[in-house]
């Protein structure tokens, strides 16, 4: 394997390298239309265009290793913080739940006034025709069910 054969390798990572930095940048400008923030994203395509420049120049370095190390774990702490965020959002869509917390208390002791007015008016009838009565005492029975 000559210099002409490791050129055109060098050429092939760089473009590869070169596509892979254009498609970080379609992903970080939607994910900045969409309001929820780049993150490291601009920081990671200047690295990788770096190691462009390396790889077209041929001076290939323990700093361009170290780099490309550098690069590949902000891309995976970025995918692992992409699926926290869609985990995140699904957590959250929950549907509302009709319960009523209201307290006991003020409903029993309602209930127990009612009770009592009623017992009153069940007691202590007015003066009302025979008609009025009857129509009464029907109202009760009915409410008493």
């Amino acid at each position: 394997m000559g210099t002409g054969g490791m050129s055109q390798e060098l050429a092939q990572l760089a473009a590869q390298q070169a596509a892979l930095r254009q498609e970080l940048q379609k992903m970080s400008d939607q994910i900045n239309k969409d309001g929820k923030g780049a993150g490291g994203m601009s920081k990671i395509a200047e690295k990788m265009e770096e190691t462009e420049t390396d790889l077209v120049n041929k001076m290939i370095s323990q700093e361009t290793i170290n780099r490309q190390e550098e690069i590949l774990t902000r891309l995976l702490e970025s995918e692992k913080a992409e699926k926290e965020r869609e985990m995140d959002e699904k957590r959250q869509s929950n549907e509302a739940k009709n319960e009523n917390f209201s307290n006991p208390n003020d409903f029993l002791e309602y209930n127990l006034l009612k009770q009592k007015e009623t017992e009153l008016l069940k007691t202590v009838p007015p003066s009302l025709t025979p008609f009025y009565k009857s129509k009464v005492n029907q109202y009760f029975n009915n409410f008493g069910n």
